[in-house]
């Protein structure tokens, strides 16, 4: 009948309204009438939903799956950031060792460039040191330093003073002449720091001083 046809067409469009795209157009409907080519073409628009409700669900997927690899990257990169901050650490720390010469002196050899980070670490750990061990001296050597800039110079005489504020001795080994002509011309004034040019004769001079454990080096 064409009123139950028709009825069944409306429910068909209703649910499709609804949201639900699994709906199931009512068989018995004339391709050959204008109720069943409207039926025809209710039919092909809740395949064409159907379809798209899948492609969204495949889309939605997709989306999960990515924000989950995304998610995996960035921990990833955390903890890869995390090992290599460590590692920079490490190197930062085997450049510039504290080495106890013997009791009461450590010695101190920087190597490569250092710039504000390392030289905070420098001064950290050397302070550390001195006070953990009760040192009377530090050999800061410097042999293994192509050049000294301003900066650097300034760093070194702070810590040399930081050194000496704890109650050792700061001594500097290893500067080159041409070195030592730059730091004049930038105006780095180390007149009044112990200086050799080798650490054997630092190292003889605290030889000689060891048993004055009460007294100041000269």
């Amino acid at each position: 009948m064409p009123g139950e046809r028709a009825q069944a067409i409306l429910r068909y469009i209703e649910r499709l309204k609804e949201g639900d795209a699994d709906a199931a157009l009512a068989e018995g409907t004339d391709p050959g009438d204008d109720l069943g080519a409207i039926a025809a073409a209710l039919g092909e628009l809740g395949d064409a939903l159907r379809e798209r409700e899948e492609l969204v669900q495949i889309a939605q997927a997709v989306a999960a799956s990515n924000l989950r690899r995304l998610d995996d990257l960035a921990q990833e990169l955390s903890r890869t950031r995390a090992v290599n901050a460590e590692q920079q650490a490490t190197i930062r720390t085997l450049s510039t060792p504290i080495i106890q010469v013997w009791e009461g002196v450590l010695m101190m050899p920087v190597l490569g460039a250092v710039d504000l980070c390392r030289a905070d670490q420098m001064m950290q750990g050397l302070l550390g040191a001195v006070s953990n061990t009760h040192c009377r001296v530090v050999i800061i050597d410097l042999t293994g330093v192509d050049s000294i800039d301003a900066s650097l110079g300034n760093i070194l005489l702070s810590l040399v003073r930081a050194v000496e504020l704890l109650g050792a001795k700061g001594i500097i080994v290893g500067i080159r002449p041409d070195v030592a002509r730059g730091l004049l011309v930038d105006g780095v004034d180390m007149s009044r720091v112990s200086t050799f040019a080798r650490l054997r004769d630092a190292l003889v001079l605290c030889m000689k001083q060891a048993p004055r454990r009460a007294g100041q080096l000269n």
